[in-house]
């Protein structure tokens, strides 16, 4: 398999992965310098020996893709197998490289604020998907980079996968009830969002949340809504502003003043 070649794809399609290169081996080993692996959330592609020292190093990857354990740049990790219950006895020498491409965000909705929002998160390096109920909607959000979806609220199967890959949207559709079956679908998802952003005032996110409570649906951390910083501004460009704002400082665990959280 050209491992190399599988790394291109993934950084077409957005996908993150972990790639383990064996550099050196001494002693005894199932290892071969230059042996490679790439690890994804979902899937192992070549091999680096296989053994206990793969079946660790694999963990460790995929609990980087999770973002459970940091990995700060490159690393060159040297493993002695018998500390890993291997009986061979050798050392091994393995290069850790994290290819963490765009992360995928979806926006459900692609009238006046999600045009607006689009663009700011290209920007600050999000791959957007705009998911959308109306044809016409089209013309307005396209681009060269951008995927669109055209489908029926009722059924966001088709964003499905590209949430599990980047676990960020934002909801601002064209009807409440249009927001609450998206919510309701996220949420039931089983994914662990990073970020959902949900456009409207209190008194409808309130009506919302009750709504989903009353079906026995838990509401996470994740959940912002009302959307945005209180910077000031209805506009739809200033609300793009309030959400992108908000993206970033959550992105640099900053402190900010949350729409949701306020009281008045």
């Amino acid at each position: 398999m050209d491992i190399i070649q599988k790394c291109a794809e993934f950084a077409t399609t957005g996908t993150a992965c972990i790639l383990l290169t064996v550099v050196s081996v001494e002693g005894s080993s199932p290892c071969r310098a230059g042996f490679r692996m790439l690890v994804t959330e979902d899937e192992c592609y070549g091999t680096i020996g296989g053994g206990a020292v793969e079946k660790m190093l694999s963990e460790e990857a995929v609990e980087i893709l999770q973002h459970k354990r940091e990995l700060n740049g490159p690393e060159l990790r040297t493993v002695e197998l018998e500390k890993t219950g291997m009986s061979c006895g050798g050392t091994v020498m393995i290069f850790i490289e994290h290819f963490n491409s765009n992360p995928d965000f979806v926006l459900f909705g692609g009238g006046h604020v999600g045009s607006a929002l689009a663009p700011m998160l290209e920007l600050i390096g999000y791959r957007i998907t705009v998911f959308d109920n109306r044809q016409e909607i089209i013309s307005h959000t396209s681009s060269d980079s951008r995927r669109i979806i055209t489908a029926g609220y009722g059924d966001i199967s088709k964003a499905i996968p590209i949430l599990k890959n980047g676990r960020c949207c934002f909801i601002a559709t064209h009807g409440h009830e249009h927001d609450l079956s998206v919510l309701r679908q996220v949420l039931q998802s089983g994914i662990e969002m990073k970020y959902i952003g949900m456009i409207g005032s209190k008194m409808k996110v309130k009506m919302i949340l009750d709504r989903l409570a009353d079906e026995g649906i838990s509401i996470p951390e994740s959940l912002y809504a009302p959307v945005g910083l209180k910077i000031g501004g209805d506009t739809a460009a200033e609300i793009a502003v309030s959400v992108t704002a908000e993206i970033v400082s959550l992105n640099n665990k900053a402190q900010a003043n949350h729409m949701r959280n306020r009281t008045e």
